[in-house]
């Protein structure tokens, strides 16, 4: 659980990151314009896909949040191949200790490794890269049934590029949180707890991925309760005057018809969740302001907003496009927020 409030807590700025993985190249984005432009935060608040974003920001494995960030469109399919099959091989692991073998296997092999790391930096190089990263994930083994506990494997993938040594000794407070499914109560995680189980608590989406055994509990991705992380903010820092909130899924221009059966499946996750997000914002507004006299209304940087109209039907794909083009909202959008709203929080 998280820490009790300091008797003296000076903490007067919050970022608040919300989950929704899809398009958290969005975030992204914003987060390396903030970087750039100099925004500090006294605590960072975050669930779902939100907390490795975070984690990514404050402690990148290569000390280089910029670069770290950046290296999120990577984890999109060249879009020739995502056209032909829009599936994302690379986030979605096969399950099972046989999955995790051959896994561990491939890391062991200089020749798949290298291929792994090859700069694939132009269209024709990366669908060829790609097509091998797909024939790799094809030949996995699999022992999923009628009675896994979710389809996936857990993000393979955390502790290359954060640095979780690091996590104790970084600067804003920061708060992870995930549902305990046995308490039946919402945690948050806070810095000198985190570790790779802890994301992998807080990442564990229902169906998606199975739910986590850590310690005495066994915990779901708290952002299918809670998109917006607002629990407990001010009971542990009551001095909060400015929060920000990279909010991805309040938006109703978020919902639509389907294009398929994966879009189907796709949008019956986030379509309950838009709602709830939209609604976690005005329940805390409607209940802290005023209460806490130095408490501003909250920022939502307008990050969805900003998507052109005519990507929006691509907004949730994977594809290596879409990802790219979201990253670049995401940083245009934040900058130019941040320069006309939170020039004053600029250090």
């Amino acid at each position: 659980m998280a820490t009790k409030a300091r008797k003296q807590d000076h903490a007067r700025t919050a970022l608040i990151i919300s989950g929704g993985a899809p398009n958290a190249t969005l975030v992204a984005g914003a987060l390396v314009a903030f970087h750039e432009i100099g925004l500090k935060f006294d605590v960072i608040s975050t669930a779902g896909a939100g907390a490795l974003l975070g984690l990514m920001y404050c402690a990148p494995k290569d000390g280089d949040p910029v670069t770290t960030l950046a290296g999120v469109s990577e984890l999109g399919i060249a879009d020739p191949l995502y056209d032909a099959l829009p599936v994302n091989f690379k986030v979605f692991n096969k399950p099972g200790a046989m999955a995790e073998m051959y896994r561990r296997a491939l890391g062991l092999n200089p020749f798949i490794q290298k291929l792994m790391d090859w700069p694939a930096r132009d269209p024709l190089s990366q669908l060829l890269k790609d097509c091998s990263e797909l024939m790799l994930a094809n030949g996995c083994p699999s022992d999923l049934s009628a009675q896994s506990l979710g389809l996936c494997a857990h993000v393979p993938f955390a502790e290359q590029i954060i640095d979780f040594a690091a996590i104790p000794d970084i600067q804003p407070e920061l708060y992870v949180n995930a549902f305990n499914l046995r308490t039946r109560k919402m945690e948050n995680f806070n810095k000198a707890q985190l570790t790779p189980q802890h994301l992998q608590a807080a990442l564990s989406f229902p169906f998606l991925y199975p739910p986590t055994e850590l310690d005495d509990g066994l915990y779901i991705e708290g952002a299918a309760l809670d998109c917006l992380n607002f629990k407990d903010l001010l009971a542990l820092h009551p001095n909060l005057e400015e929060i920000v909130v990279f909010d991805l899924l309040g938006a109703d221009r978020l919902l639509r018809a389907p294009r398929g059966l994966y879009d189907a499946w796709v949008m019956s996750i986030l379509t309950p969740l838009i709602e709830i997000a939209r609604d976690d914002l005005k329940i805390f507004e409607a209940e802290h302001l005023g209460k806490y006299p130095k408490l501003h209304k909250p920022h939502r940087v307008p990050l969805v907003e900003d998507v052109p109209d005519a990507d929006l039907p691509d907004v949730f794909d994977w594809s290596r496009s879409n990802l790219t083009r979201l990253f670049d909202v995401g940083y245009e959008s934040a900058a130019r927020y941040a320069r006309s709203e939170l020039s004053h929080l600029v250090s």
